[in-house]
């Protein structure tokens, strides 16, 4: 069903970028190593190696800070460290050092400035030129350059990615939460209208069975037989409402398939209408069709994969349908689904309620092996 990433997929998203972030990380310390490495092979200078080596060691330690270092005024004195070692290194030391200013271009990806493509391009031309006047050839220096504004170039893709999944988690909470208002200002309302008004009316005739007691006890025993009824039309209104705010709702039943075969291993697939403005008998009885349907998928099936589709008219504003169907279909095992042999008392009921909504109910052998379970309203 279209809509948001469930839990599951948003995990599994945040999992492939925390992977590709570490990678990064890895490969930075990896550049360092190599700098270093290819400073001791140089015959540089016994000083200078191990003043490029002393500095190159706690620039990776500063480096790997950088992404909880987000505030201002901690983010720009380790942005300028990182950005001004790996430079005076591969200008005095070797060329090689530029490669770890991708530290710094990493910082700038993580950093405070919401346009860090300046920074990052700064980095890999300085790298790059740094580079080559300290004695790399134009290739080298090209390289090393591309790969420092490459390597921020992914982080700033990847901060942008870790905001999109900071938003879309506060976009379901704010969502989850609206719902939830919504449904408690709904039954507020039916019970203001259900109880409200007739309340009104008993208070109003208890008064006036009050005062007409001592004088004229035939009118007041009326007044009485009225309130009894009132109260006996309510009670009987309340019934209903709560009858039909314990109805299973059609999104939550179709969400509660799709997590209950994925925890069984089979592949779930819905299609529905984006939206539905359905009467609340018939969205109560698609919503049985889909619970039924999957209990029957996961308890006697034994299927790979399942199929659960919503096709029809789902209603205008005023809640008129035309005709709605609802089908679960799995690639499983065709037998009596349940388990018997006998014909089964959920779809016997299933469809008496079809039945008594103007439906039917069909189920039997699917076209291409499997079973199908599809209860369709029409009018």
């Amino acid at each position: 069903m279209d809509g948001l990433p469930d839990a599951e997929d948003e995990g599994r998203i945040t999992r492939l970028w925390s992977a590709r972030d570490r990678s990064r990380l890895l490969l930075m310390v990896a550049v360092t190593v190599w700098a270093s490495a290819a400073q001791v092979a140089a015959g540089t200078p016994a000083w200078l190696t191990a003043t490029a080596i002393a500095l190159g060691a706690p620039l990776s330690l500063l480096g790997l800070t950088v992404r909880s270092a987000a505030e201002p005024r901690v983010w720009w004195p380790r942005f300028a460290a990182l950005a001004a070692i790996p430079l005076l290194l591969a200008f005095v030391a070797g060329p090689w050092w530029a490669a770890t200013a991708a530290w710094a271009s990493t910082a700038a990806g993580w950093g405070p400035s919401r346009r860090a493509q300046p920074y990052v391009v700064g980095l890999g031309l300085s790298a790059g030129l740094l580079a080559f006047a300290g004695g790399g050839d134009a290739g080298l220096a090209l390289v090393l350059g591309g790969f420092v504004a490459l390597v921020g170039f992914f982080t700033v893709q990847a901060r942008h990615a870790s905001e999109l999944m900071t938003e879309l988690r506060e976009t379901k909470q704010e969502l989850a939460r609206l719902a939830v208002v919504e449904e408690r200002n709904r039954i507020a309302r039916d019970l203001h209208d259900l109880v409200g008004h007739s309340l009104s009316v008993v208070a109003v005739k208890t008064e006036l069975a009050r005062r007409l007691l001592p004088i004229d006890t035939g009118r007041a025993d009326g007044e009485l037989k009225d309130i009894d009824a009132i109260v006996r039309r309510a009670l009987s209104e309340v019934r209903q409402a709560v009858t039909g705010y314990r109805q299973p709702t059609l999104a939550a039943e179709l969400s509660s398939a799709v997590q209950a075969a994925r925890a069984a291993g089979i592949r779930c697939e819905v299609s529905s209408p984006d939206s539905w403005d359905l009467p609340v008998a018939v969205e109560g009885l698609l919503a049985w069709t889909v619970r039924e349907g999957i209990t029957n998928v996961l308890r006697h099936s034994g299927a790979a994969n399942c199929w659960i589709t919503v096709t029809g008219d789902a209603g205008d504003a005023a809640g008129v349908t035309a005709g709605i169907a609802v089908e679960v279909a799995d690639d499983g095992a065709v037998r009596d689904r349940d388990g018997d042999g006998r014909p089964g008392n959920g779809l016997a009921g299933l469809s008496e309620r079809a039945r008594a909504l103007g439906g039917s109910l069909t189920a039997g052998r699917r076209d291409g092996g499997g079973f199908r379970l599809r209860v369709e309203v029409t009018g």
